[in-house]
């Protein structure tokens, strides 16, 4: 048997997307290194008694919720004995991309905490696949119509405060401008197209703008009847992400009135991926939800 290089790649390459995205990278670089302490027998306490680390230091990196720094992780590299000098080089790249300022965090001022981990990775997905019952999804809505729906959102919020949940939800759709964008694909009930927010003006325009993004190549929409989503029992939006990386698991994220459910684990989000493939099936087909949305606009 041919004996391992030693400087061969710890990561799935290429990263694409991924790379530019820190957030994504953490998740990646704190898998890795949960992968080479279990290959070699280790515990996290283990881990953080050996290199002096703070308590639960090694299981807060391990799950992307710590950056690691470069000390660190040439530390643990050593300690997991990983040599060859390209994979070190290239995981300490990884580490230093991590620990970028993700382009999210300039909205922390009106970025709820259980909002942020589907800003923070949608950017990194291959693949988008989102369901809304009540609303356009948030990456294909008008700056006006976005307005309209926060503002009839719970709370009182000033109107500096719209404004930059407006930006924020402008900045999350340039993503899907980027030669290397998501494919996004969405599913809308039928009850959205019937309910106007914001007024006619502004419900016409967002329909104006469902058709044109139905014109890109990455972009497919389907319109659900009401009797599709009563049988296939969705009850509440869902958003999943797919990643083209083996290092990087997809992952689920369903919002709430006040808090949302965000998860990796495989067998939560394989149960909502089959209820959207369901729900595709049943749906009409692009062309059919091109037809509804212009029967629509005729009787608005």
């Amino acid at each position: 048997m041919a004996a391992a290089d030693p400087n061969a790649s710890l990561f799935v390459r290429p990263l694409g997307a991924v790379e530019k995205n820190p957030t994504a990278l953490k998740l990646i670089v704190g898998g890795k290194l949960r992968e080479l302490r279990v290959a070699a027998g280790l515990d996290p306490v283990d881990v953080d008694s050996k290199l002096g680390f703070s308590q639960s230091k090694t299981s807060r990196i391990e799950l992307g919720r710590h950056g690691c720094k470069q000390v660190d992780a040439l530390a643990l590299l050593h300690l997991y004995g990983v040599d060859g000098e390209e994979r070190v080089a290239e995981f300490l790249r990884l580490v230093d991309q991590s620990r970028r300022p993700d382009w999210w965090r300039s909205f922390s001022d009106v970025l709820s905490d259980f909002f942020t981990p589907l800003v923070a990775l949608e950017g990194a997905a291959e693949r988008i696949r989102t369901y809304e019952p009540f609303y356009v999804p948030g990456l294909l809505q008008t700056p006006d119509y976005t307005r309209a729906v926060i503002q009839a959102g719970p709370g009182h919020l000033l109107e500096h405060e719209v404004t930059r949940r407006v930006e924020l939800r402008q900045e999350r759709q340039r993503q899907l401008d980027q030669p290397d964008a998501p494919r996004l694909w969405a599913v809308i009930d039928e009850s959205v197209l019937l309910r106007v927010v914001g007024g006619r003006d502004v419900m016409y325009a967002q329909l104006e703008h469902l058709l044109a993004m139905m014109e890109r190549p990455r972009v497919t929409l389907q319109i659900a009847p009401l009797d599709v989503t009563a049988a296939v029992g969705v009850g509440t939006g869902v958003t999943y992400l797919r990643f083209a990386l083996g290092d990087l698991k997809d992952a689920v994220y369903i919002e709430h009135l006040t808090d949302s459910t965000f998860t990796q684990k495989p067998q939560g989000v394989e149960q909502y991926r089959n209820m959207l493939d369901r729900l595709g099936a049943c749906a009409l087909t692009p062309a059919q939800s091109i037809a509804a949305l212009r029967e629509r606009m005729q009787t608005l």
